[in-house]
């Protein structure tokens, strides 16, 4: 995840965080693949609405999650990027000269990598919140409402697609593809010609403004959440509840925000924590999956069918 701090002109730690990131992210593919399988399977032994909902809204989570994985760790490197060149500039105005400013016409799937990164983060944040209104809801003893099916469905997968539509179609032009993305990277612009971060690119409008309103809703729904739970449940399990909600909420990418506005020692502490948080979320998911009673139980008879398996298969070799 150490593109995501690539506003930084030559990040000193980009490296490391990218190795970190690589192992995270394995981790998270590897837990997301057995998660998303279990939950399949979950999906045709339930019989009540309730729960069937509350799975399917899960699994589109997951689903966003691992093609983010699968299309960041393939794609995000430019490898159609312009050769590097030396700038020449103006000495009496330290400016660049209008020769160096030249972009050449989008000639690769750089853009389209960054606008499918851009909307499977969107719809991950989506369905974060979306499965914690849901836990609300239930939270609340109430039946969900009749539309809520369709209601999800627009709010997770419409709501991600009009907004990366909308920042495509004011930055985005064939002949400047870098009003839309980076260069270096196939993901949001961010800098001006400065190389300073600017408010004004995609990066803050079509994303960080967007993911932080929707940060900003789950901390309220996991604060709420969890007060409820503390009062009708032991620490354990309330901690354990409010640790789940927290990692389907990805309230862990508030770590993102405050390495925006921190520099020095805490910049690199916060940059490492977002890089560990965020690139193991799928492996967290993982982990809470496997604590639940009925993995416990797939497992358990996968178990005993591979036991019971094997003396059949050496009794068929000693009748040979």
């Amino acid at each position: 995840m150490s593109v995501f701090q690539s506003f930084r002109e030559n990040y000193e730690y980009a490296e490391a965080l990218g190795a970190i990131s690589i192992v995270g992210l394995s981790l998270s593919f590897l837990g997301l693949i057995v998660t998303i399988i279990h939950h399949i399977k979950e999906i045709f032994q339930k019989e009540e609405q309730t729960n069937l909902t509350s799975v399917q809204s899960r699994l589109c989570i997951y689903f966003s999650l691992l093609a983010f994985i699968i299309t960041f760790v393939s794609g995000v490197q430019n490898s159609s990027r312009q050769i590097d060149i030396e700038v020449q500039t103006d000495d009496r105005t330290n400016n660049l000269l209008d020769s160096d400013e030249h972009v050449e016409p989008d000639r690769g799937s750089c853009t389209a990598v960054a606008a499918l990164l851009h909307f499977l983060l969107m719809t991950t944040f989506m369905w974060n919140s979306v499965n914690g209104t849901q836990i609300l809801i239930q939270k609340m003893r109430r039946s969900l409402p009749p539309l809520w099916t369709l209601l999800s469905m627009a709010l997770g997968w419409g709501v991600p697609a009009l907004i990366v539509a909308i920042t495509l179609g004011v930055t985005y032009r064939v002949n400047n593809p870098l009003g839309y993305r980076q260069e270096e990277f196939c993901w949001l612009a961010a800098l001006d010609k400065n190389k300073h971060f600017s408010f004004e690119k995609p990066l803050f409008w079509g994303f960080l403004l967007p993911v932080g309103l929707i940060l900003i809703y789950n901390i309220v729904l996991l604060v709420y959440v969890s007060i409820k739970a503390t009062r009708k449940s032991c620490f354990r399990k309330s901690f354990l509840e409010c640790f789940t909600l927290a990692v389907l909420l990805g309230v862990s990418w508030v770590f993102g925000y405050l390495v925006l506005v921190t520099s020095g020692t805490m910049n690199l502490v916060f940059s490492i924590l977002f890089c560990l948080c965020t690139t193991t979320q799928g492996f967290h998911i993982f982990i809470i999956t496997a604590t639940t009673p009925t993995f416990r139980a797939a497992m358990s008879r996968s178990v005993q069918y591979l036991s019971s398996a094997r003396p059949i298969r050496r009794n068929t070799r000693m009748r040979s």
